[in-house]
């Protein structure tokens, strides 16, 4: 069966869409498979210049010429998303041979209305594969929805995905929530599937001498590491951990006095690696904070990140409420597979909190429940119970977030086959 993957990005490029999207090409292409894929020349983080046609492990990747933009910037953002949309629909409109099933990813948004206009001429299958589910993000970010304007705005875009999402084959999303609130833009809500990404390649396994040697560089050793990872992008909540690491100060502080208890048997710190909108507000707690036990990291590179996250004794994850069944980052995916337990701080309901709770992973935290974070934090001080909630997590992953067996699924889907999850 001849398939096409249409997302504006793919490897060499590093985004995060792209990678995902060669996972399931490779083993397309094992199943015997004809796969190509469709992306812009230009890349996620304003780079460029990747070949306009190569193979990568049989996977037949062409490019078109568009511009390329910086993360900073949303009006290059856009001029990107608008130049993609127009050369890539002369592209797909000359195709040859024609593809026999074209899976739409959501970079850019909307792309999917490209693969079904010009599928209608020329007759090929729809899967989409959402990463991302528009306009609820758009809503979540506080881009529409306000006003005459934004809600007439906000109506415009829901008949566009409900355009773009019918008749297709199949819609594919990430989890339950995301699954539930796609449900309402498609004629059947049962219609629309569910299957996780997976942890990357190598976190499962990692030498512990190369930990130790981590945590000895970071200055780390006889300290409690609770370490936060990623993308610190607007979906995200840091104002809980922010405040937990301000009580400490004022712990140390009653302490000295003497008319504190000790709460813990070794100091804890706070690190927060990655980039994003949100670092600035890191950024900003510690020049009002200096004394906090607050580090700010740069990104881990991707063949570091196995050493990185088992540095940290626990793994911090959040979630915005309002980003719930939008996204789904897989932050989490990682973190369990790495074997460390995980407090994550968000709406209990979200599939994130209910991958912990059913992997028995770590500390379920509701968005603004302070009490309740340094609870949690206080329980991960017992180094029996994280190793035990750590091999849990790990244990759990291999089942759920395993590259193969998920990328099996969702071929499955593309050829025909109903072993879906959900």
């Amino acid at each position: 069966m001849r398939i096409l993957l249409l997302n504006q990005f793919y490897p060499p490029d590093g985004a995060p869409t792209g990678q995902v999207a060669h996972d399931l090409a490779r083993c397309l292409v094992a199943r015997g498979h004809e796969v190509s894929a469709l992306a812009s020349s230009g890349g996620y983080c304003g780079q460029g210049g990747y070949p306009r046609r190569q193979v990568l492990d049989g996977v037949v990747v062409e490019r078109v010429r568009t511009s390329s933009f910086g993360p900073k910037s949303h009006l290059r953002k856009l001029l990107s998303y608008a130049s993609f949309y127009l050369v890539t629909a002369f592209r797909l409109a000359l195709l040859s041979p024609r593809p026999e099933v074209v899976v739409a990813l959501t970079t850019p948004p909307y792309i999917g209305l490209l693969a079904r206009l010009v599928g209608w001429c020329r007759g090929w299958r729809r899967v989409h594969w959402v990463m991302d589910l528009y306009p609820d993000v758009m809503v979540a970010h506080g881009m529409v929805g306000r006003g005459v304007a934004g809600r007439l705005a906000l109506a415009v875009l829901r008949w566009l995905t409900r355009r773009e999402l019918a008749g297709a084959q199949a819609v594919l999303t990430l989890g339950p929530d995301m699954a539930a609130r796609c449900g309402q833009y498609v004629a059947s809500p049962g219609s629309v599937a569910w299957v996780p990404l997976w942890a990357a390649d190598g976190l499962f396994t990692g030498a512990e001498e190369a930990v130790r040697e981590r945590r000895r560089e970071r200055g780390w050793d006889g300290r409690r590491v609770l370490l936060y990872s990623g993308n610190m992008g607007l979906g995200h909540r840091f104002g809980e951990f922010l405040a937990a690491a301000a009580a400490r100060i004022a712990e140390r502080g009653a302490r000295s006095a003497g008319q504190g208890e000790a709460c813990d048997a070794a100091p804890v710190v706070f690190a927060f690696a990655g980039g994003g909108r949100r670092r600035a507000d890191v950024e900003a707690f510690l020049r009002e904070h200096p004394g906090a036990p607050v580090e700010l990291l740069p990104y881990c590179p991707a063949g570091d990140l196995a050493v990185h996250l088992r540095s940290g004794d626990v793994l911090l994850a959040s979630l915005e409420p309002a980003w719930a069944g939008c996204m789904l980052p897989s932050k989490v995916q990682g973190i369990l597979a790495a074997g460390r337990p995980v407090i994550f701080v968000g709406p209990p309901e979200c599939s994130l909190a209910q991958w912990v709770r059913q992997a028995d992973a770590g500390w379920v935290v509701p968005a603004g429940d302070e009490a309740a974070l340094r609870a949690a934090i206080r329980a991960a001080a017992d180094p029996d119970e994280r190793r035990r909630r750590g091999v849990s997590a790990q244990a759990f992953a291999r089942r759920h977030f395993d590259r193969e067996h998920n990328c099996a699924l969702i071929a499955e889907v593309l050829e025909g086959g109903d072993r879906r999850r959900g």
